[in-house]
């Protein structure tokens, strides 16, 4: 979908959406104030007229992202009536900077960004990140690469002038500088990806299928039972509760030394469904073991996976290995849709707030107890930095206060810059690391 409605028409829009948030919203208000509402809104009313199409919907987003959680969002990537494009890229921000982990064009896969257009990449992702409704900076780090490949967001930001020939600065592995120009594919347009890891062999276990909502394997020579579980869904042929009826049944049959659950990439679903894996782990005492049972958790670690992430803080021994989730403990959620009458464009606006951890519990995320961050390096050679970190854990005493609710949550809390809500999600934030000469 191309074409403009006019500047009447999405004036229409936003005075809709300017109404129905406040009713929508279980608390509109929760990190912006009504007058930062309001302002927001005027002054993308006068701006309307001379705004084209894309642009429009990009300030739609940025007014959005003021709310300040995940479920309230406009998605620029995959939404109803958006009909915006991608060049032919797939970028990951590693612990070592933004790289384009796959393309079309060889001379690109595996380069680090330094710049788009003549924008260096770090000013770049902050202007990204105004525009990406969030919970906390890790979910940033989970959705910005993919809207920094889009032409209508990066041409909305005053990021690049041509969105038919855009140009990417890159550091090839090599050192060797150089720049590339972008053209972009149709919405839903094949690519013949060229993959910056093909050379390396197999997939690691937690890239092997990522499309299967859940799996298992048992690693023999560590005797340790892996279970990937990547949707809070039902499968036709197969639910979650007779999944994990048939992992508990393997685990206690094969008497496993490690217990290895795997929601890295777990981006939600129905919440209720969960409930089979925190009474299965409760009941066996030799797998709820500190030392025994671990979760590995990540930006992708998101809504329902959040809330198990949550049971499995609270009544397992678990330690959590990766990187920080991608949501919050405590989190908006639940959203509702409104659909904006002249445009058609489809907005979300949380419903609920779901205290599901303690309910002083402030943290943005729940961090990993055993921290295993992926470098560029890694994925290019097919690593699994958490998984290999499990597999070189040796179990000691400290592991029980690790693993210990009330002592991570408080230990976590305590470390927070300040407690105010407002503050916090100001603050309490990551920062990218992108190379030298990025900033």
């Amino acid at each position: 979908m191309d074409h403009d409605i006019g500047s009447k028409a999405w004036r229409e829009d936003l005075d809709f959406l300017a109404e129905e948030l406040p009713k929508q919203h279980v608390s509109l208000f929760h990190t912006m104030t009504p007058a930062q509402f309001e302002q927001a809104v005027l002054a993308l009313r006068e701006r309307i007229p001379a705004l084209a199409r894309h642009q429009v919907i990009v300030e739609l987003a940025r007014i959005v992202a003021l709310i300040g959680d995940g479920h309230s969002r406009l998605d620029l990537t995959d939404g109803p009536n958006i009909g915006f494009r991608r060049y032919p890229l797939r970028l990951y921000l590693y612990s070592d900077g933004l790289f384009v982990q796959a393309s079309d064009d060889a001379q690109a896969v595996g380069a680090r960004v330094v710049a788009i257009g003549d924008t260096p990449i770090a000013q770049a992702y902050a202007r990204v990140r105004e525009v990406i409704a969030r919970d906390n900076e890790v979910w940033v780090q989970h959705v910005a690469p993919a809207l920094l490949v889009v032409p209508e967001v990066l041409h909305s930001l005053g990021l690049i002038a041509d969105m038919q020939r855009a140009r990417l600065a890159i550091e090839r592995p090599n050192g060797a500088h150089d720049t590339i120009e972008l053209r972009p594919c149709a919405p839903g347009a094949s690519v013949t990806w060229i993959d910056a890891a093909e050379q390396a062999g197999a997939p690691p276990l937690w890239l092997r299928a990522p499309e299967n909502k859940f799996w298992f394997t048992h690693l023999r020579d560590t005797n340790t039972l892996y279970v990937q579980y990547n949707a809070v869904r039902d499968k036709p042929e197969e639910t979650v509760a007779e999944f994990f009826d048939k992992v508990f049944t393997f685990a206690d049959a094969r008497e496993v030394d490690r217990f290895v659950l795997d929601i890295r990439r777990n981006g939600g679903g129905n919440g209720y469904l969960n409930q089979p894996i925190i009474h299965g782990m409760i009941k066996r005492d030799r797998i709820n073991q500190p030392g025994k049972l671990y979760t590995i958790i990540g930006r992708g670690t998101y809504s329902a996976a959040m809330m198990l992430t949550d049971d499995l803080e609270k009544h397992t021994k678990t330690l959590f290995v990766g990187e920080p989730t991608g949501a919050s403990p405590n989190m908006y959620g639940d959203a509702e849709k409104i659909v904006l009458p002249n445009s058609g464009l489809e907005i979300w606006a949380s419903a609920l707030r779901w205290v599901y951890s303690e309910p002083r519990d402030n943290r943005p995320w729940i961090a990993p107890d055993i921290p295993a961050a992926l470098a560029s390096d890694d994925y290019r050679a097919r690593r699994d930095p958490a998984l290999e970190a499990i597999l070189r854990h040796t179990p000691s005493p400290a592991d029980a206060a690790t693993a210990s609710f009330p002592d991570r949550l408080w230990r976590e809390i305590d470390s927070l810059p300040e407690p105010e809500e407002a503050v916090r999600r100001a603050r309490y934030t990551t920062t990218p690391v992108f190379g030298p000469g990025a900033e």
